[in-house]
């Protein structure tokens, strides 16, 4: 038995933000197969569902992977197993210090996002994740809930200006990585994909050898490597290509069911 892990955007999606019907169709089979598939996303578990229910997870078990690794969810049950939000008051100061940087912020909460103001971001999230938004102006001094993770956003060239200070200021305290080029995650401390890949592996009795792990970019990293056989997609940025043990076709080229029908569907 296998544990077969699946990053989303850029991997398991498409260009068209869809699931092709070779790769759908190959996942499915190694689910009925009697392999563990699992989807392991920086996105939040509402925006993850229909894509299990895609995958027939309903009938063949899976796991949920969100916000990095900070919360695993049973999607057949319903159960959360684990969920890791950061301190309060670490929000709040993160959110009060940075209030001032030309960044702006994206923070999950339940099945909505919400952010201090109406921007570009918000927007973009709404569309790619079919999930609602909120702009709520008082966030930073009013936040009232621990969140898994607050995004920052920006274009490349401004964000990656703000990383070293966001990295020396709230490093020892955090887990952070930047999950696309136009965004930089902060979570709870000792978090990553692959931390939860180790955890779901352990749910399921597999060993680490037989945990196959499909990714693209850098908040994959971590996964790929822990994972027995690391495979990046075609698209995948340079530093995952380097450390993966497999290179596959890109998400527009089925990349997950080629490698699949290659070495795991008999």
């Amino acid at each position: 038995m296998k544990l077969i892990a699946v990053d989303v955007d850029g991997t398991l999606l498409n260009s068209n933000n869809e699931i092709s019907e070779k790769t759908k169709d190959a996942l499915i089979r190694a689910g009925e197969a009697g392999h563990k598939v699992v989807i392991v996303s920086g996105r939040p578990t509402a925006a993850v569902i229909h894509i299990a229910k895609e995958l027939e997870f309903e009938k063949y078990g899976g796991l949920l992977s969100n916000y990095n690794g900070g919360s695993i969810t049973n999607f057949k049950t319903g159960e959360v197993i684990s969920n890791h939000t950061l301190d309060l008051n670490l929000a709040k100061k993160i959110l009060a210090e940075t209030k001032d940087l030309p960044l702006e912020i994206i923070i999950p909460k339940e099945d909505y996002i919400i952010s201090d103001r109406q921007n570009k971001f918000l927007d973009y999230e709404r569309d790619l994740l079919k999930v609602d938004t909120e702009a709520v102006e008082d966030l930073r001094e009013n936040i009232d809930f621990s969140p898994n993770k607050i995004i920052f956003a920006s274009d490349p060239e401004i964000l990656e200006e703000y990383l070293p200070f966001l990295s020396d200021t709230y490093g020892a305290t955090t887990a952070q990585v930047r999950s696309q080029r136009i965004y930089y995650e902060i979570m709870p401390q000792g978090l990553s994909k692959g931390e939860s890949l180790l955890e779901i592996s352990n749910y399921y009795g597999i060993d680490q050898k037989d945990i196959i792990a499909f990714g693209d970019e850098l908040n994959d990293e971590t996964m790929i490597e822990v994972a027995g056989t690391g495979v990046a997609m075609g698209n995948a940025v340079e530093k995952i290509k380097e450390i993966a043990d497999y290179i596959t076709l890109s998400n527009d080229e089925d990349g997950i069911a080629d490698y699949l029908e290659k070495f795991i569907l008999e």
